[in-house]
């Protein structure tokens, strides 16, 4: 009767823990324990707006004005939020970027917000991957303009969207050219077993007219 008991325990004790895990992933469940959590918070998030200043709010908590750099975030998806700063209130409106922070990665976001809805900058951050060859990473990139031409270290690519680009870690120039927009070029670190996402944001050139 006793080893009848014990079974059935053990088998309550499997079947709990089994839906409590399906649930809750052991992985999500360790880095909020209080004594783990500290070997998850291995990300970095950098804010800028190199040209102006924009208070940043993560998930709502506010963290200053840029540049932001934050070290000590865990691993997951957030939502930043830069208001830029103004004597004019309400000119700017708040704008808000999702962006994934995967371990041992730094995500950035570079922004200028013009009026309207006008953005200038680019979206940064890593997601694993496990399917690609050793020292070799890959690159996904987007723009928010048509027909938007994507250059590599001054080599022409293919017009966006690219996805899945394959190339040898380590540091490249990316400039995006789009006709009736300005010029966005930046410095990237592509990252073995990773995929870079960009999300890139050009301010349209203003049209003048000429009165005679």
């Amino acid at each position: 009767m006793k080893k009848s008991k014990t079974a059935i325990i053990i088998v309550l004790l499997i079947l709990f823990f089994s839906i409590f895990f399906f649930f809750f992933p052991l992985n999500e469940v360790a880095k909020n324990l209080p004594i783990v959590k500290v070997f998850y918070r291995n990300t970095v998030l950098e804010v800028t707006s190199p040209n102006s200043k924009a208070l940043v709010k993560i998930d709502g908590k506010e963290y200053g004005s840029t540049p932001v750099n934050i070290t000590n975030l865990v691993a997951g998806e957030y939502q930043i939020e830069m208001i830029k700063e103004s004597s004019s209130e309400g000119f700017y409106k708040p704008h808000i970027f999702n962006i994934w922070l995967t371990k041992n990665s730094t995500s950035r976001i570079n922004m200028e917000i013009g009026p309207d809805d006008n953005l200038h900058g680019f979206e940064l951050y890593y997601t694993e991957d496990n399917t690609g060859d050793i020292n070799m990473g890959k690159l996904t990139l987007t723009s928010n303009a048509s027909d938007t031409k994507a250059y590599i270290d001054n080599e022409y690519i293919n017009k966006t969207p690219i996805t899945n680009h394959i190339l040898n870690k380590g540091e490249y120039t990316i400039k995006m050219e789009s006709e009736g927009y300005e010029d966005l070029e930046f410095p990237v670190v592509v990252s073995e077993g990773h995929i870079l996402h960009i999300k890139g944001h050009q301010f349209p050139i203003p049209v003048s007219f000429d009165i005679n």
